[in-house]
């Protein structure tokens, strides 16, 4: 019987509860590999979201973009600043060609030029006004638009600024300039992006635009292709430059300077009848300049000549040269060093006016009839004129003195009971107006332009486009050599290696978590 009980309590004995199984999601293993896989994601949305941000604003807001050029390529100069703001009409600027060949530089690639450039500043135009905005047109996906525009010959490179009064057309030599240097014989590289956009945007939003008309049709030592670089830097000036044939073609309207380009016939009573009706106009409120030129071998022009008369003025025979060498340029005695007068331009300064191959002027009187003559260019007392009939003894010791190689006659008219000018510019070479002498090597262009806008009256706009040219093949960024070198250690290797063992060092904890 106790056998039996004692069994019996045995089997009534309680058997302890059985484990119950861990949850794997209330693990620390798992809370701490999942808030660092979440911490991971999140990071990498972060970024994701900050890059297209970022991307976006920056497309929006070009400036955002920092400039790392040391000639600050991407960076708007004041007086481009100034234009931009200064604008209260659409604007568009059409960069021709894919926005993929400005931003990689694949445009005139082959000669080094800078097109990112191009795109780079017409956007920052373009945020800092919002009446600009600029547009990529490509001629292979567009050829509509490049159809419409079949007189300006839309080229890939070529930029057109538009509003609706006009548009200007900018070629690649407009934006850049390549240059060979005569002594290692490399080229260097300039652009002039800033300034030309800048005189474009201003120039097709003037009301009025100052005409430049240059006359035609009596065989022209001076012509548009060879006086290039001059017109170049008239039309920056937002000079609108026309050709006319002085015959058949009346003046254009709005013409403050008409330039007779060397002529090599005579003109006919008719001609010198509208350069007179030109000169003594008592209705344009405007200053008028007839602007000539001559060279010692235009030949005897009877109509012509007494027109100048009238003016005070006579081209003689014969050319200029110098007997001092320190006042010769190019090594050529007809390479004639000139002093400006005090009367024009008194508070500029150049340094090298040359006057080649130059006929004399006379002045035939100082003051007559209203008109007032006055020298423009004089050469030093050691100059002599050489003509036909200079004999070789007289050659090798001449009678020196001062020659008057440019002059100006000038006289008031009243318009509307104010006194307006009328002006006569002579120049006694034409080589002054040549591409050659136009060059930086020379004061000639600088001195030409600066006449142009101070005989009009005015340089036609609010702000004064000066062409400034950066070289741009030149080290771009602003750091040396092991600076650079430094940035390309930290960003190649540093920085990959640093994430790279971040990367094994969270795997190996989470590993034995």
């Amino acid at each position: 019987m106790e056998t039996k009980q004692t069994e019996v309590k045995q089997n009534g004995a309680k058997k302890p509860a059985p484990k119950k199984g861990k949850n794997p999601f209330r693990s620390n293993k798992f809370k701490r590999g999942g808030m660092a896989t979440l911490m991971t994601v999140v990071f990498v949305a972060i970024v994701i979201v900050l890059n297209v941000v970022v991307s976006a604003l920056a497309e929006r807001f070009p400036s955002m973009d920092i400039d790392m050029t040391a000639q600050g390529l991407n960076t708007l100069s004041d007086q481009a600043i100034e234009i931009a703001q200064s604008i209260d009409e659409d604007t568009t600027i059409y960069l021709i060609g894919s926005e993929d060949a400005y931003e990689n530089n694949q445009i005139y690639s082959s000669y080094g030029l800078e097109y990112s450039q191009v795109a780079s500043l017409a956007r920052r135009l373009a945020e800092a006004n919002s009446h600009i905005k600029v547009e990529f047109v490509d001629p292979d996906t567009n050829p509509t638009f490049i159809s419409e525009y079949a007189d300006d010959n839309l080229t890939t490179g070529k930029v057109m600024v538009q509003t609706e009064r006009r548009h200007r057309v900018l070629t690649v030599t407009d934006l850049f300039t390549i240059e060979q240097d005569q002594t290692t014989g490399g080229y260097s590289t300039y652009s002039m992006v800033d300034s030309a956009l800048a005189g474009a945007l201003e120039l097709v939003n003037m009301e009025d635009v100052p005409v430049f008309t240059i006359a035609t049709g009596h065989g022209e030592m001076l012509t548009s292709d060879n006086m290039a670089s001059f017109i170049s830097m008239l039309e920056d000036q937002n000079f609108e430059v026309q050709e006319i044939d002085l015959l058949t073609e009346s003046i254009p309207e709005g013409t403050q300077v008409l330039m007779l380009p060397t002529p090599t016939t005579d003109y006919s009573e008719a001609e010198v009848d509208k350069l007179r009706e030109y000169l003594n106009n008592t209705t344009n409120p405007e200053a008028l300049t007839l602007l000539a030129t001559s060279n010692p071998t235009q030949g005897s022009m009877p109509n012509y000549e007494a027109f100048l008369e009238e003016w005070g003025i006579r081209v003689e025979e014969g050319v200029v040269a110098e007997t001092n060498t320190d006042r010769m340029a190019l090594a050529d005695a007809y390479g004639v060093l000139v002093d400006p007068s005090e009367d024009y331009l008194s508070g500029n300064t150049y340094d090298r006016l040359v006057s080649y191959y130059s006929a004399p002027i006379t002045k035939l009187f100082d003051a007559n009839n209203g008109i007032s003559t006055y020298d423009l260019w004089t050469t030093s007392d050691s100059a002599y004129v050489v003509t036909e009939d200079t004999t070789e003894e007289q050659a090798a010791d001449p009678d020196t003195s001062s020659q008057t190689v440019a002059s100006v006659s000038s006289k008031y008219v009243q318009v509307d009971g104010s006194s307006v000018t009328r002006s006569l510019v002579m120049f006694g070479s034409s080589y002054v107006f040549l591409d050659t002498f136009m060059s930086n090597a020379f004061s000639n262009g600088s001195f030409v332009t600066d006449l142009t806008l101070y005989l009009t009256g005015s340089d036609g706009s609010n702000v004064t486009v000066l062409t400034e040219r950066v070289q741009t093949n030149e080290m771009d960024v602003t750091a040396t050599r092991s600076t650079m070198d430094m940035w390309g250690i930290i960003f190649s290797a540093v920085i990959p290696v640093a994430i790279l063992a971040c990367g094994l060092v969270i795997f190996l904890k989470r590993r034995h978590l």
